[in-house]
This record gives structure tokens, C-alpha cells and sequence, in this order.
């Protein structure tokens, strides 16, 4: 029984470890930080029109 706990343990670490990392991967390089630091689209037109 100690056995099958301690690989459960080892199994749900192994794919806990592997989600934080593909999260963490996503928000460097993939397309989530878009959304953190992209102008609103409404702000970009307003300075757009004021230029003109």
C-alpha cells in the first residue's frame, strides 16, 4: 500500500510540475502576455484620429 501511495505521489507531482511549466511557458513566450500588455484597441483609435 505504501508503495502505490509514494508512485500516486510521484505521478501527481510529475503532472503538476509539467502544467506550472506549460503555464509558465505560455505566459513568456506565448500569446497570454498579449493580453497583459496590449494598448485597448478604442485608446489606439482615439490616438490615431487625434494625429490626423
Amino acid at each position: 500500500m505504501d508503495m502505490a501511495i509514494t508512485t500516486m505521489t510521484v505521478v501527481a507531482g510529475l503532472i503538476f510540475s509539467m502544467a506550472v511549466g506549460i503555464v509558465v511557458e505560455e505566459l513568456i513566450f506565448g500569446e497570454i502576455v498579449r493580453l497583459f500588455f496590449a494598448e485597448p484597441a478604442l485608446q489606439r483609435v482615439r490616438c490615431w484620429t487625434k494625429r490626423r
